[in-house]
């Protein structure tokens, strides 16, 4: 853009890689993040599947924030329809 015969440029700023979220990846990293406050501030814990909710999509959300934040669980459905996940933490 040109004001007054001064060129304005764009301003490029370096960022670690990990700092970075795009498309998908921005979208499932503040799904998790529920996830993750849920694994630190508790021992143990029930997610209950809204209706239209992938149970394949809440055990994989799960697993990444048990790995983001190094805390081990394990968990099962309570039920055959997999409407309800328990979890609980194992390990140190």
């Amino acid at each position: 853009m040109l004001m007054k015969g001064v060129l304005q440029v764009a301003i490029f700023t370096p960022k670690e890689a990990s700092e970075v979220l795009i498309g998908r990846e921005r979208a499932s990293a503040r799904e998790r993040q529920m996830y993750v406050e849920a694994l630190q501030g508790s021992e143990a814990g029930m997610i209950e599947l809204s209706r239209g909710e992938k149970a394949s999509r809440v055990k994989r959300l799960l697993a990444e924030a048990s790995k983001e934040t190094g805390i081990r669980v394990r968990s099962t459905w309570e039920d055959k329809n997999q409407k309800v996940l328990l979890w609980k933490r194992v390990g140190s």
